[in-house]
Formats: C-alpha cells, sequence, structure tokens
C-alpha cells in the first residue's frame, strides 16, 4: 500500500531562473513566454509535488512574465511556474527582444480595454433603447433570472403573435421556462420569441453553464433553459398523413390512422423513399406544417 510520503517527491533538478528565461504553458492559450522581473529569492529545494503534480507546494518567489501573444503573468508563485502545467524551455531571450514584447502587450492590452469599454457603452446604449422600445412597451421590465418575469413576458408575447392559440407557460423550477402548445405556428417561430429571454448556454465540453447575458434580457427578464414543446391534434395528423401518402404515391387498402402514430406503430413501415421508417417521415411533414 502506497504511503503519502512515498507520493510526495522533490524534483530531482531544479535551476536557478533569471531574467530572460523562456517559458512555456498551454494555459488560457499563452504559450510562450520569458521572465522580465523576479519578485523575492527563490528557494527551489522547497519545491514539493504530490499525486503526480496536481498539487504543488513550496517556492518563494514570484515572476512576472510577458507572453510572444500580447498578454502578462503577474507574480506568479514560483509553485506555479514550476509545477506540472509550466514549462521551463533550455531558451534565453535579450533585453531587447523582452522589452519589444512588454510594448507590444501594454498595447494589446490597452486595445483590450478599449474594446471592452466600447463593448460596454454599446451595450449600456442599447439597454436605455430597450427600455423605450414601442414594439415592447407591452412587456413589463425588471432585473430577474429566476424565469418567473421571463415567463410573463414571453407569455405576453405568445398572446400578441399568434392570436387564438393556447399555450401554456410554466416557470416551474428557477431558471426555466416551459412553452408548450398543440398544432399552431411551427417550434422556429417560437423559438425566436423564447430565445432573447435565455441568458447563456451550457458547455458540454466543461460541464458548466456559460453566463452571456444581452441588453434585452437585462431589462425583460432572462431564463437559463428556455424550452419549447410542440404537440398534435389527431386532426393535423391524419392531414400529415394523407400527405405523405399523397406525395409519395403510396398504396394502403387501410390507411395509417393518427392512433397508430401516437402508439409508434409506424417505426418499422419502412419504404425505398424514407429509410428511416414512416413514423419519422410523418413527425418530419408535421414539424414543417401549420
Amino acid at each position: 500500500m502506497l504511503s503519502l510520503s512515498s507520493l510526495t517527491k522533490k524534483p530531482e533538478k531544479q535551476i536557478i531562473l533569471g531574467v530572460g528565461s523562456v517559458i512555456y504553458t498551454s494555459l488560457y492559450g499563452l504559450g510562450r513566454g520569458v521572465i522580465f522581473h523576479i519578485h523575492g529569492q527563490q528557494r527551489p529545494e522547497t519545491i514539493k509535488t504530490l499525486g503526480g503534480g496536481v498539487i504543488v507546494s513550496g517556492g518563494n518567489a514570484h515572476f512576472d512574465i510577458v507572453h510572444e501573444c500580447g498578454k502578462f503573468s503577474k507574480r506568479l508563485p514560483e509553485s506555479i511556474l514550476r509545477g506540472v502545467q509550466w514549462e521551463i524551455l533550455d531558451e534565453k531571450m535579450d533585453a531587447d527582444e523582452i522589452r519589444r514584447l512588454c510594448l507590444y502587450a501594454e498595447e494589446e492590452d490597452a486595445r483590450r480595454k478599449r474594446e471592452e469599454e466600447e463593448q460596454t457603452a454599446r451595450f449600456n446604449a442599447e439597454v436605455e433603447r430597450l427600455r423605450s422600445a414601442p414594439e415592447y412597451g407591452h412587456l413589463e421590465q425588471g432585473e430577474c433570472s429566476s424565469g418567473k418575469l421571463a415567463a410573463k413576458n414571453i407569455r405576453k408575447e405568445l398572446k400578441k403573435s399568434f392570436k387564438g392559440v393556447k399555450f401554456s407557460v410554466r416557470n416551474p423550477h428557477y431558471g426555466s421556462v416551459d412553452v408548450c402548445w398543440q398544432d399552431g405556428p411551427r417550434c422556429e417561430k417560437v423559438d425566436a420569441i423564447i430565445n432573447k429571454y435565455k441568458d447563456g448556454h451550457f458547455n458540454a465540453m466543461e460541464d458548466i453553464y456559460e453566463y452571456s447575458s444581452s441588453p434585452f434580457n437585462t431589462v425583460y427578464g432572462s431564463a437559463k433553459y428556455p424550452d419549447s414543446s410542440r404537440t398534435f391534434s389527431d386532426a393535423m395528423i391524419e392531414k400529415a398523413i394523407a400527405k405523405v401518402i399523397s406525395d409519395y404515391h403510396l398504396d394502403y387498402e387501410t390507411a395509417p390512422t393518427a392512433e397508430d402514430l401516437n402508439k409508434g406503430n409506424l417505426w418499422s413501415e419502412k419504404r425505398e423513399v424514407f429509410h428511416h421508417g414512416l413514423q419519422s417521415k410523418i413527425y418530419s411533414v408535421l414539424s414543417e406544417m401549420e
């Protein structure tokens, strides 16, 4: 059985770094960089790693690094720089190259700040425009991310846009809005309305929800998960079945019915013109019908 002490080891070789030492990291797309200032006295002999480098401790100095991509890493701890996510290269840069990189990084930093300020100004201007926009005069305003205000406003927008269609708009959980209706408009038309209230997206690669607030949902409410679900009446299903039979010149002694579709009996009904089954083809036709 491995002991904790057996997982803790001191690196075999820890060189003393100096101004001009070149490093590399794949973190945040930083890439290659060079040390241009060192704070404190280095103590590489105190660096220890645990669990294959997952945890690194020790060290004493902090390093200022300028990267070739035009970004700075300021006061990076010695333990981090000597960890598994950073690589110390057997290269040096001279003072002129360091000055050039620092000047470039300062210019890039100033440019990014200007862009952020301009973006913030445009965002705030659009917020103010939306507060008095006549096309949204029937909606309620307020800062609300629970989905409660979004549900109210979605209900109003749908009622105005699709007269005569009965929608169910619910806020069943914090941050979610469920919209359901039968027949009526296609999902794309409803989604064009409800997606304005979405305040981000789920990043499946990193298993996190990434917020991205817009001027619209800042004024009229937001929800993490607005969702639409359309169902079909037997009458519309019968129309779709009739259209498929007519379009593909299908011969039936007894034509399939809405009940057959609802029970899932048509998945195995395949023809050379629709390999995924009659059920799939009917659903495809239904999705385009109004």
